[in-house]
This record gives C-alpha cells, structure tokens and sequence, in this order.
C-alpha cells in the first residue's frame, strides 16, 4: 500500500481520534454545559399571572385543560379590554331606549311595537346569519392557531432530529459539527426574533455563539434566513467528499447523509415560514369589518325590537347577549396572530425555545458520554 493510500485511509480515522480528545493539540469539542446560561434564561423568561384569582398548575395561567373552576374565574385570559367599549355603548343604549319605552315617554306602551312576522323574521333570519359568520370567523383563527402551534412543534422536532443525526454521522470534523449544532441552537431564537421583532442580546445565546456571531445575527436582514444558510455552509465541509482526506468510495453515502442533513433544515425553514405568514397576513379586513358591523347593528337594534316583550328585563338580557357575542369576537382576534410575549393565550415561544435547547444540551451530553 502506497503512503498516498495510507494517508486517505487513516484520515477519517485520526479525525475520530481527534475528536475524542486524544491529541492535546486539537479543537476543544462542543459541552452540553455551555447552553446552561441560555437555559437560565429562558426559564426566567416565562410569563407569571398578575391579578389572576385562580392559578395553574406550577402557579401559571390557567390552561384549557385545568379544572372548571381555574377557568371560569380567570379575567386575565379573556381579552375583555378589546370589546369594553363597543359592550358599553351597546349597554347604554339598551338603558337609553328601555327607559324611553317603559316610562312612556316616546308615547304608549304598546304603541309602536313591531309585528309578529317581522319579529320572527329578526330573531331568526339575522340571529342566525349572525352566528353562522361569527362562528365562521373563530373556527378560522383557530385553525391559524393551530397552524401555528403545529409549526413550532415541527420546528422542535427537525431541530432534535438534525442535531442528533450530525451528532452521529458528522465525526470527522468536530469544528464544523459543532458549529451546526449552534447555529440550529440560534436558528430557533433568529425564528422568534423575527416573529416577535426584537434584538437578540447576549443572553439568549450566550456561551453557544460569540459575540461577533451574535452581533452578525443582528444585523442579518432575515435573522432565521442566515442561522441557516451558517448551518449549510458547515454541512458542505462536513459531509464533503475529498480524495486527500477520505475515502471517494463512500461518496454515495455521504451524499445520502447530506440529502438528509438538508431535508431536516428545509423542514425548519418552512414552518418558520408558516409562522411567519400567519404572523403577517392576518384574516381579510373585508370579513373582519362585515362581521363587526353587522354584530354591532344586530346588538344596537336588539333593544328596539325586544322592549315590548321583555320590559325592563332588556338591559339585562342585551348587556348579556352583547358580553356573550362580543366575546366570541374578542376570542377570535386573540387567537388570531398568537404570537406576542406576554398575552395570556399567544403560543409561548420562549418555552419552545427552551425544549430545543434542553433536548441539544441532552443529546451533546450523551454523546460526549458515550465516546
């Protein structure tokens, strides 16, 4: 065997022994205790309830899925300040009429009350068109919520599988595995720093890139855009195939292990697009306009067509319809672009954020430990 063929056979091999730490001159590999700072901070990043009466499990916010009680008592969760002003107006002008009515001071009691056939008509020809846009218009904001959960949960998944996957197949250059390994770290703060438009600091990443790196995120036009275009261009070395270096006979494997390696990045890179579209392009003003005026008309005209059935019990039943409707509505532009920090019912970015680094730092500590 020439020295020529020694040397590209005994490549691969010195890079595993490089990257196992037998050589004291060699790159210092990846410690899952470097993204202990991020970690931190993430968790002091979770959102506590200020006035709410009854708290979640762990002293959070309650959850769909906590008990009856926990859920009707909370205020905080039920966006009440986007419709106070449109129920007030409804309210009042349910007050103003009914006193009119009942007081006999826009003539008798009787005297102008609408028709049978014309009451029927009311109550159940814009009842129920009503309810059908109004429902219409929550199923679709929570399917946008839903979209939008599901894509983040996507985002984790294909992180946990490109992490694990270079961790085992990307030996020969620790250097350029560890670098992926960070910057799929970073790419899931780059995905909600574009969501949410703030500056990364030093904390979100700290020990996990440099400051430089940091900085370069910053300044990036699309922040998510540039973690992965970091990632490919350390896929590219790491799976590469060089005849001066390893074996060109397992040219077809390696390039199998790229396809893959690249699958997993596209995989992120389109559900944050997901996010990033619902984010964007809320629902049609045309539908969101019609449906608020024709809830405010409905809620408006209710007093005037039901005063002579339900006297003085129609502020009540009007304030509590109102409530009722208006509340479906505030629920609907809640859920809609849930993505803020800080709002009762947004996704928790930061807990996302969190779970890809908790399981990077798992998968970087058993695979330290087993070499």
């Amino acid at each position: 065997m020439t020295d020529v063929v020694k040397a590209v056979v005994a490549a691969p091999e010195q890079a595993l022994n490089n990257d196992r730490g037998t050589d004291t001159g060699i790159y210092e590999p990846l410690q899952h205790t470097q993204f202990d700072s991020v970690i931190r901070f993430l968790q002091s990043q979770k959102i506590m309830p200020g006035a709410c009466i009854i708290k979640g499990e762990g002293g959070g916010y309650p959850k769909g899925s906590d008990g009856w009680l926990a859920t009707v008592l909370i205020i905080d969760g039920r966006n009440l300040d986007s419709i106070l002003w449109p129920w007030l107006i409804v309210t009042l002008n349910a007050i103003f009429w009914t006193t009119l009515v009942t007081t006999d001071a826009v003539g008798p009691y009787t005297e102008g009350a609408p028709s049978m056939n014309f009451s029927r008509v009311y109550s159940y020809g814009l009842t129920t068109t009503l309810s059908m846009l109004v429902s219409f218009r929550l199923n679709r904001s929570i399917l946008r919520y839903w979209s939008g959960m599901g894509a983040w949960g996507k985002i984790v998944g294909n992180t946990r599988s490109l992490v694990s996957s270079v961790l085992v197949h990307g030996r020969d250059i620790p250097y350029h595995r560890d670098q992926i390994i960070a910057w799929a770290a970073a790419l899931a703060v780059a995905a909600k720093k574009e969501i949410r438009d703030f500056e990364i600091v030093c904390d979100d990443l700290q020990d996990v890139l440099t400051d430089d790196q940091i900085e370069a995120l910053n300044l990036a036009p699309n922040s998510a855009l540039y973690a992965a275009n970091e990632i490919r261009h350390n896929l590219k070395p790491l799976f590469d195939v060089r005849p001066d270096y390893n074996h060109s006979a397992l040219a077809p494997a390696r390039s199998g292990e790229m396809r893959q390696h690249e699958k997993f990045l596209d995989a992120i890179l389109h559900n944050v697009g997901v996010v990033h579209n619902l984010k964007s392009t809320p629902l049609p003003l045309v539908y969101v306009a019609h449906v608020r005026s024709f809830l405010v008309f409905y809620l408006l005209s209710l007093p005037y067509m039901t005063v002579y059935l339900w006297d003085w019990a129609t502020i009540p039943i009007v304030s509590i319809t109102a409530w009722l409707l208006l509340g479906v509505e505030a629920a609907s532009s809640e859920v809609e672009s849930p993505f803020e920090k800080g709002k009762v019912n947004d996704l928790d970015l930061d807990n996302y954020c969190l779970a890809i680094m908790l399981d990077i730092k798992q998968l970087v500590k058993d695979f330290n430990e087993s070499k």
